[in-house]
């Protein structure tokens, strides 16, 4: 999953980093990649400002991939008994969110 998380973070501006070992990964959203600005804020979320990764997460989840969104970032654990095919699904859904 490592090397499949890494490859998205180039060819999307909005990833600011990919951090992870194993099964468990967070994705971090970002307006810039280089000032890793966040999307929204804490405050953001505690006033019930809608977010971007709740935005992503919630297509994902119409999509049939499950993530657990936080403040500025993802949180991806999926079950050890995962297959490969299922993990080459979600992440090309990760991939291209908004076809």
């Amino acid at each position: 999953m490592s090397e499949k998380l890494n490859a998205l973070k180039p060819k999307h501006p909005s990833i600011g980093e990919v951090r992870g070992l194993g099964l468990f990964w967070a994705l971090e959203m970002v307006k810039d990649q280089e000032k890793k600005t966040p999307f929204n804020t804490k405050q953001d979320k505690v006033d019930g400002k809608p977010t971007v990764v709740d935005r992503v997460a919630a297509e994902m989840m119409k999509r049939g991939v499950s993530l657990q969104a936080w403040i500025s970032h993802f949180v991806i654990a999926p079950p050890l008994i995962i297959e490969k095919h299922e993990i080459d699904f979600a992440v090309e859904q990760l991939d291209h969110p908004w076809r």
